[in-house]
Formats: structure tokens, C-alpha cells, sequence
């Protein structure tokens, strides 16, 4: 391949195709030096960055010249994945030091799985919209992780735009709402998958990524209950759902299909209607084209963006109200002109609530659920982002549920169907998380998020931790990010040091209890239900603080426990993973 370029056509970029791949890179970087800017509403845009495009176009140079040393991307063909959240959990890892990074990932590549899957927060990586800017310790790790399991023969699938975090306190799925209605947030929108993307591609073992209508769902949940007034209509008109009606059906289709006590005469007379309500499938309709429209558009900054789409129908009432029919997001399946569809898939999904499932039932109502999706994606493989093979979240108590006895069982009788149906998997709870509020909690940031008297960060060990004097209390107010205060017993999980005996006091709201550190420990205690704002750490003497958890339910996948320990359901998910090489 003739990789020299005219100055006409570069810019001035002449490539050298016999001369060494360092000689050409250091010509690279000298033109982008010189070269003027091209993109000059990118104010936002930083040095890391600029070496981050930097390091794409040395990668590229160097596939286009014959390498010294063959260029390796650990980038599978089926994808055999976990969710990766080292030690912490999606909401707040990203402000954490994932201290043991290369010993999880040796320990995921060693369990058989060959991918990572990164649940991205928008807000987390894009702090503020206008203008748009970039949390650099966020893009810093993200790059540290692509490193890192590059180094252990694991490819990295981006879930991108994940809803939660702790970054700040705006309220983040508002975030997704105003995508609906303002151009500059869709543009700020386009600038996030457009960097994730570089990111991403800079690194050989980048397999791609995906949206999914969970983080969009948020808005629709609460679309229904603005009632059948002016709010409403007002709602209707500002988030594009008249303009849809006005695209796609007659005022006296409207009129039929909803039924109003007043009939409408204009568009600008539709509500959006109760959720339950029949005329509310119209409205499910137009969300389904949103999707597909930012999909698309994303697509443009991200080649190959697949989406997980829902195969649940969601229930409205029949015209007449007499009883309650289904309605599916078949037009969502294709994805664009991704190449295959991204899906989350529970055991739960085409049986009837309570019921307890063997692993002969789960596979047959699997075949038929995924057979769906491909009679209408066009055909295209599936990619399971999510395969809950069980699911102890709160609040879903009543879904049906595999026989415990089952679960080994069902993923060793996977391969056929996933052979057939996929081109991967990825488990959403590989180790087993808390719901821990807390933001930095391991310091990662300094003393950010927190409230600090007599106490600063410092390393220590490798580590930054927080170290107290005499009297040292740090506070931070977590109460309104987690609920069952009340009526679970909420935990208190961290680790500290001292060189002296010293008396620490551990508070949740007005419950505290007090550990004496003297030497390095794990401590865990339990405050019992109780209703709180605030966690206060308070010592009478010098120590270190790191990793903190405050919790009051753990998400279980029966894979790998809290501390990385194996559990019941490892062995079979070893046994899959080998089938499926």
C-alpha cells in the first residue's frame, strides 16, 4: 500500500512508505502540530484529546506501513462478556481507582469470557452540555481500561449513554428528556458518541457498542401522567409528538383512535393520554421513532451502533376498555444499519408472574423469544447484553424465576440456542455488587464530594486514602440516593489503618457505632434500619480511610461473591464459556 500523500490532498502530510514506522510517526505528529484547526466550535476540546486523535491516526500509519511487530486486536468473533465494574458498582464506578484492575481482569479472562462491556454515564463524561466538556479522570480510565484488557486478551463493548451517576445532582434522566426537544442538547448528545467512539477506535480491542431503551425509558414511564389538560397538550407539542401525529394520522383517525370527551379540531389539541389508556400505543409508536432517528444519527459519529431493544410489549387497554392487549417495539429490531441487534434477556420475559421455571422451559420460551427478534431484524444476530438467568433486584419479586436448582443446568444447556440465535452474551452481575451510595468513594478524586475537617487525601500504599488527625471528620449526604433506610439494616463497609490505637466513629444520621483501628482492617458494621442523611466518619487520633461502602442490598449473580469469591453458579458458567469457543 502506497501510503504517501500529496501536499495538495494532506495538508502538507508526506508519508515515507520505506521509511520506518517511527521516522513516519514523528512526521505525523510535526504536520498536526503545524496544522491549523479545523473544528474551531470545539472549544471544550483538550489535549487529551488532540493525543488521542493523535494516537488513532499513529495506529492507523502504522497498519498502512509494514510493521515491525504484526499489530494483535483482541477482538473475537462471538463475544463472550461481563459487565465490568472491578470493586465498585455502574453508578459510581467511574469515580473509583479500581486499585486491583489487572488482577479482575486476568481473573475474567481465566473464567473463560474474552469481552468487558462498559456501561458509560452521559452525564459523568459529559459534565455540562452547553458547552459540551469532558470529565478528564473519567476519559483517563476509560483509556486505562482499554490498556488494561488489551493486556489480557479481552475486547471492550460500550453500553453508551448509561443514565445513573453521582456526579452531580441534577436530575439526570432529565437529561434524556430534553434530547426530545432541544437541538443543542441532541448536538451535545452527537459531540458524547462522537468522542466515545475515538476513544474507543484508538485502542485494538475495541469490538463497538450500543444504546438501549432502558436510559431513554425514564420519560415515557412519566409521559402519562400529565393528565388531559393544558400541561399536557403543551407536553405533547414540545417533545414532537403532535408533529409525529401530524405525520402520520388525520385529526379523525385521532379523534377514533382516542375517543376525547371533546373532540379535537387541530394537532395542537392532542394530549398525551394516561399510560394504560389504548390511545397511549400511539404514543409508544412515536417513542419507538425517536429511537430509531437518534440511533441513526448516532450511527454517523459511531459506525456499527447496535441498540438493545425491547422485547417486552408493554399493556393498553383495547378500544372498547374491555380488556388489555399487547404492544410490541417490533420496528426497533433492526437497529439501523448496525449488524446485529444488541438485546437484554431474563428467564422472566414470556411467562406469566410467579411462576417457577425448570431449565427444559426456560430454553424452549428462549428459543421462541429470540426467534421474534430475528423474524423481524431482518435476520441479523443478537447480542444478549444481559443475560439474567436470574434476578434478585427489589421490586421485581413476582417475575418468574428459574428453579435455584436449575440455574447451572439451564447455562450448561445454552449453546445450542445462543449458536443459532447470537453472535454473544455478556452476564450483567459477574461479581456481586452493593448499593452503595457514596461518590468517590475511594478517593479517587481527592476529597470531592466530600465535607472535611481535619482530614486530606494522601497516598498511601499505592493508593489515595483519606487521612484523618486527631478530630478529623469527613461527612457527605448520600440519604436522598438510596431507598429501604427504614426497613432493611444498612452497612457501613470500609477499610482503615492506623499506627496507634484509634477510636473511630461511624455515623448514619443520629445511629453510630465506634471501631478501634490499630494497625490495617476491613471493618464492616451493621446500623440497622434507620432513616439518614448523611455518613459521618469521625477519629480521636491520626489513620488512613479508603473504600467505603454504605448498602442495604447486594445484587446477586451467584458468579463471583463481594471479595471476588466463587460461587454456586461459576462452574457451569465456565462450562458455557468453553462450549462456546
Amino acid at each position: 500500500m502506497n501510503a504517501t500523500r500529496s501536499p495538495e490532498d494532506s495538508g502538507g502530510l508526506i508519508f515515507n512508505p520505506k521509511g520506518s514506522i517511527a521516522d513516519n510517526i514523528m512526521t505525523l505528529a510535526a504536520w498536526m502540530m503545524r496544522r491549523p484547526k479545523r473544528d474551531e466550535v470545539r472549544k471544550t476540546m483538550d489535549r487529551r484529546v488532540l493525543r488521542r486523535r493523535f494516537c488513532a491516526a499513529a495506529l492507523g500509519l502504522a497498519l498502512a506501513l509494514p510493521p515491525a511487530v504484526p499489530v494483535q486486536a483482541a477482538v473475537p468473533s462471538y463475544l463472550k462478556a461481563v459487565t465490568y465494574v472491578s470493586d465498585a458498582w455502574v453508578t459510581n464506578f467511574w469515580n473509583t481507582e479500581s486499585d486491583h484492575m489487572e488482577e479482575e481482569l486476568a481473573q475474567i479472562a481465566a473464567d473463560g469470557f474474552n469481552c468487558i462491556v462498559l456501561a458509560i454515564p452521559w452525564r459523568e463524561f459529559q459534565p455540562t452540555v452547553m458547552p459540551a466538556s469532558y470529565n478528564s479522570y473519567a476519559m483517563d480510565k476509560l483509556d486505562k481500561i482499554m490498556e488494561a484488557a488489551n493486556r489480557h486478551g479481552l475486547a471492550v463493548e460500550f453500553r453508551v449513554g448509561y443514565t445513573w451517576d453521582y456526579y452531580a445532582d441534577e436530575n439526570a434522566p432529565h437529561r434524556f428528556k430534553r434530547l426530545l426537544q432541544e437541538p443543542e442538547m441532541q448536538a451535545a448528545w452527537l459531540d458524547y458518541v462522537g468522542q466515545l467512539y475515538e476513544a474507543g477506535s484508538a485502542h485494538p480491542n475495541f469490538h463497538g457498542g450500543f444504546l438501549t431503551w432502558e436510559d431513554f425509558w425514564n420519560y415515557l414511564e412519566s409521559a402519562g401522567d400529565f393528565g388531559t389538560g393544558g400541561n399536557s397538550r403543551r407536553e405533547a407539542g414540545e417533545c414532537g409528538y403532535q408533529d409525529y401525529l401530524r405525520e402520520h394520522y388525520t385529526i379523525e383517525q385521532l379523534n377514533e383512535i382516542y375517543q376525547p370527551e371533546t373532540a379535537f379540531e387541530d394537532y395542537s389539541d392532542v394530549y398525551i393520554p394516561e399510560r394504560r389508556n389504548h390511545a397511549f400505543r400511539l404514543f409508544y409508536e412515536f417513542y419507538d421513532a425517536f429511537l430509531n432517528k437518534l440511533l441513526a444519527e448516532s450511527q454517523e459519529r459511531f459506525p456499527n451502533l447496535s441498540m438493545e431493544v425491547r422485547l417486552d410489549v408493554d399493556p393498553v387497554e383495547n378500544k372498547e376498555g374491555t380488556e388489555t392487549m399487547g404492544v410490541p417495539h417490533y420496528g426497533t429490531f433492526s437497529c439501523g444499519n448496525s449488524g446485529y441487534t444488541s438485546l437484554m434477556y431474563s428467564v422472566s420475559m414470556g411467562r406469566s408472574f410467579g411462576q417457577m421455571i425448570s431449565a427444559s422451559d426456560a430454553i424452549h420460551t428462549m428459543n421462541e423469544q429470540l426467534s421474534i427478534v430475528k423474524d423481524h431484524n431482518g435476520g441479523k444476530p443478537i447480542f444478549i447484553d444481559q443475560l439474567l438467568y436470574m434476578d434478585v433486584t427489589e421490586g421485581f419479586e413476582n417475575n418468574a424465576r428459574l428453579l435455584e436448582s436449575h440455574r447451572g443446568l439451564f447455562l450448561m444447556s445454552l449453546p445450542t440456542t445462543l449458536r443459532t440465535y447470537t453472535n454473544g452474551y455478556a452476564v450483567w452481575t459477574y461479581r456481586n455488587y452493593t448499593n452503595n451510595p457514596v461518590y468517590n468513594c475511594q478517593f479517587a478524586l481527592g476529597s470531592r464530594g466530600w465535607e472535611t475537617k481535619n482530614a486530606s487525601t494522601q497516598e498511601h500504599n499505592g493508593s489515595m486514602q483519606m487521612h484523618l488527625q486527631p478530630g478529623g471528620t469527613i461527612i457527605q449526604k448520600i440519604g436522598h440516593r438510596i431507598g429501604g433506610r427504614t426497613t432493611h439494616d444498612n452497612f457501613v463497609r470500609f477499610t482503615a489503618e492506623s499506627s496507634q490505637p484509634v477510636t473511630l466513629t461511624v455515623s448514619l444520621g443520629k445511629a453510630s457505632q465506634q471501631v478501634q483501628v490499630n494497625g490495617a482492617g476491613s471493618f464492616e458494621l451493621n446500623l440497622g434500619p434507620v432513616n439518614f442523611y448523611d455518613v459521618t466518619f469521625q477519629a480521636d487520633g491520626p489513620m488512613y480511610l479508603d473504600n467505603i461502602q454504605v448498602y442495604n442490598f447486594i445484587q446477586d449473580g451467584q458468579l463471583r461473591d463481594v471479595d471476588g469469591s466463587e460461587l454456586s453458579c461459576m462452574g457451569a458458567m465456565r462450562i458455557l464459556n468453553g462450549a462456546m469457543n
